[in-house]
């Protein structure tokens, strides 16, 4: 009953799924802890500069520039 011109995979299987690309789950919890607490996360950035096609700061600047910064956004708290 399927189309022949429908592909017959998903979208994710050539994805960031559970395959090959996929983080531990130890991995993935510290990641989502960071965001809940606001911590500055060193290996996203990384990952994310990598993507863009830039180089990353040193992780040393890196947490300096987040401090810095973390005071200078408005807060409605």
């Amino acid at each position: 009953m399927s189309r022949p011109d429908m592909p017959q995979g998903t979208e994710r299987e050539g994805g960031r799924g559970k395959g090959e690309g996929a983080q531990p789950l130890p991995t993935r919890v510290t990641r989502v802890l960071r965001r809940i607490i606001g911590a500055p996360d060193y290996a996203a950035y990384v990952e994310h500069c990598r993507r863009a096609g830039r180089p990353p700061l040193s992780e040393r600047e890196y947490l300096a520039d987040c401090f810095e910064r973390k005071g200078q956004v408005a807060r409605c708290c």
